[in-house]
């Protein structure tokens, strides 16, 4: 009786210590959130809840990578069953006989087990293999955590089989009535060591039960300085993450949150906002500084990072994390009040470094939402005119030819002379197709976007689709304009096409270029367009489906696809090229990083236009060397003229056009159909 009633004090202070810390330390980060620009994120609520199940309970993306989500698996299942272990353990303070029975006692030690096989393939994990991707982490936090982990398992097999000696002895041992296998084997090596009289049997419960109950209270007045504070937010951000097509960088009306008093629109309010200090992030943005692991597994697939640029996903977070930590523990001095977050707490060459490919949201297992922070803080550095000479030079082309290569808009459509199908003039017919050519596929001199647009052309020709063009009426999508945080700019051109396609008659709009295809299919309707978009690999793909567009014989090649990233992870468009690919008997290998996991080309965020100095290796060098690992394949396929551009180049700086060849969807398709080039004399 005694005993137990000094660990019931023991643990009455120690909770209202240690929940007394918890609730000062976390006031702070809770009062940052509160007080940050508003965002609306309740849309579909009961999906929320199933997908949120799905990926904390089911660990969905953590398992992508087998060993770590497994070990986390474990780890965590041990933890959702420390609430068993909790109870039996306060209950039998006031109640020695109470027991939560053989069934979930049995659980308990089970999980012990594996949460114990969980920190030591954590262990292994940290110390053996130590993955590239650790770098830049608190790994003395991640080794302080895993020692309580391993406290708290610890101490419920100590303290759960010294309790069954104190209670209920039988000739030295004890009984398994409570399912408790681990003091089953336990209390013999107790009584083996003479530990096993009432004295150190109380001295023994005491000391376990202090190193469970104990570390446990421990561990929640730590947990705000620690990474692991996504116990508490993970499933928080899950939970919250932005639903429907990833590619949509522009609030929906759902997500919009009245602005009070300031007299800005809330859809205005809720466009770019430029990052200069905490006070511009959303509360979402708050929240993602603080739910981050620092697993780095967005900075294993982050491009600019493997490219040796500055930027890593990771450590930018956690560089905002701990600068806004500054401010809410109230240590922020006038020179770190001084300093703006773009430019002094993330430099420029580190935002600017940034494709905006979306492979770091794709990998990270709590959704956080890295690009919007990313060109937040861009759109700063434009405010501020904090801009290099070279994407300074192509902002302003945009700004006044309305395309990134300073083209007069009537020479558009140049590449229109290169073939014989007419395709309507839909500034003054109608029909039934828009073809949005965009600002590369447009102009840029690489051979292979001739040969795309010309093989695009002359199929769509061929199968005799309705389609038109907007000549000189069409601009820049805008898609690497806004990514690169000028809004002013991007709603003045996206305004521009609007106007100009609700002057045409049209039905539906096709693009060929990835990137003009997101902007009209996810920013544009949030200004209020509401015209279907496809790409040109959906619309062949149904073309082929009607009989239209008909292979006459097997390419018989071996070739990979690449899924570029506005199409693919963006997106979600990763069948229509494949099928296309395989209709025309091409035999697809894929690289290892494919479908949502592809590797960026290196040229999306407004890269093609800016300095690559300090680069090791381009992107697109990486990924053609990925290509060329495999076995027997001749062909490199992209359905993306920046792609096209990039991946020629890359080809050609590695010096193994004899061995690979980059080409287009619609070139094989062509090839395929035995169709010729429709090309006129003046070509």
């Amino acid at each position: 009786m005694a005993l137990r009633i000094v660990l019931a004090l023991f643990t009455l202070v120690l909770a209202i210590t240690m929940l007394g810390l918890l609730i000062v330390r976390m006031r702070p980060i809770l009062r940052a959130m509160a007080s940050a620009r508003q965002v609306v994120r309740w849309d579909q609520p009961l999906y929320r809840i199933r997908s949120t199940a799905a990926q904390v309970f089911g660990h969905k993306r953590l398992l992508r990578q087998r060993l770590s989500g497994i070990l986390h698996l474990f780890i965590f299942s041990g933890f959702v069953v420390l609430l068993l272990d909790i109870i039996e353990t306060i209950g039998q303070l006031v109640y020695p006989e109470f027991s939560i029975g053989p069934v979930l006692g049995f659980l308990v030690d089970c999980f012990v087990l594996l949460v114990l096989a969980g920190v030591v393939l954590a262990l292994y994990q940290r110390k053996v293999l130590h993955p590239k991707r650790f770098e830049g982490s608190d790994e003395k936090d991640g080794e302080l955590i895993l020692g309580m982990i391993t406290l708290i398992v610890v101490g419920i097999a100590i303290h759960n089989s010294f309790f069954r000696l104190l209670e209920h002895p039988v000739f030295g041992m004890t009984t398994s009535a409570d399912g408790h296998f681990l003091s089953y084997l336990l209390d013999p090596l107790w009584v083996r060591l003479g530990w096993g009289t009432p004295m150190a049997a109380s001295i023994g419960y005491s000391v376990g039960y202090a190193l469970d109950i104990g570390t446990i209270l421990w561990f929640l007045a730590y947990l705000p300085t620690s990474k692991h504070l996504h116990v508490f937010f993970g499933a928080p951000a899950v939970f919250f993450r932005k639903l429907g097509t990833p590619g949509r960088f522009l609030p929906t009306a759902t997500e919009v949150h009245s602005s009070g008093d300031s007299g800005i629109s809330a859809t205005r309010d809720m466009t770019v906002q430029p990052i200069q200090s905490f006070a511009d992030m959303t509360w979402r943005d708050v929240l993602d500084l603080f739910t981050c692991t620092e697993c780095g597994r967005c900075q294993d697939v982050c491009p600019a990072h493997q490219a040796g640029q500055p930027l890593s996903p990771k450590m930018l977070i956690l560089d905002l994390r701990d600068a806004l930590v500054q401010q809410t523990r109230g240590v922020e001095s006038s020179v770190v009040r001084s300093l703006s977050l773009a430019g002094d707490v993330i430099s420029a060459e580190t935002l600017w470094s940034c494709t905006t490919c979306g492979a770091c949201q794709e990998a990270c297992p709590v959704f956080i939402e890295h690009v919007p922070k990313i060109v937040g803080l861009r759109a700063a550095l434009v405010e501020r005119g904090e801009v290099e000479e070279r994407p300074q030079e192509v902002l302003e082309h945009w700004g006044e030819e309305r395309n990134a290569y300073g083209k007069m808009p009537e020479t558009r459509p140049a590449w229109r002379n290169r073939v014989t199908y007419h395709f309507k003039d839909l500034r003054r017919e109608s029909a039934e197709w828009l073809w949005f050519v965009g600002d590369v596929a447009s102009f840029d001199n690489d051979l292979g976007v001739a040969r795309s647009v010309d093989a695009i052309a002359t199929l769509l020709g061929g199968a005799g689709l309705d389609v038109g063009l907007l000549y000189d009426w069409e601009g820049s999508s805008g898609n690497d304009v806004l990514r690169m945080g000028e809004y002013g700019l991007f709603e003045q051109l996206a305004t521009e096409n609007m106007r100009a396609m609700e002057r045409a008659q049209f039905e539906r709009v096709l693009t060929s270029d990835p990137h003009s295809f997101n902007a009209l299919r996810n920013d544009y309707p949030q200004l209020g367009f509401k015209k279907p978009i496809y790409h040109y690999s959906q619309v062949l793909q149904q073309l082929m489906t009607e009989g239209k567009v008909a292979p006459t014989h097997s390419l018989g090649i071996r070739a990979t696809f690449h899924d570029p990233c506005y199409l693919g992870r963006w997106n979600q468009v990763f069948e229509a090229p494949r099928d296309i690919l395989r209709r025309c008997g091409v035999d697809i290998v894929e690289m290892p990083r494919s479908f949502a996991n592809s590797f960026c080309c290196g040229a999306g965020g407004g890269r093609m236009w800016m300095n690559e100095a300090g680069m090791k290796e381009r992107p697109s060098e990486a990924r053609i060397r990925e290509a060329l690992e495999l076995p027997g394949v001749t062909h490199f396929v992209v359905s993306c003229p920046k792609d096209m551009v990039m991946y020629s180049a890359a080809v050609t700086a590695l010096g193994c056009q004899d061995r690979l060849s980059v080409v287009d969807v619609g070139e094989l398709v062509l090839e395929s159909t035995g169709w010729q080039f429709a090309r006129t004399s003046a070509s």
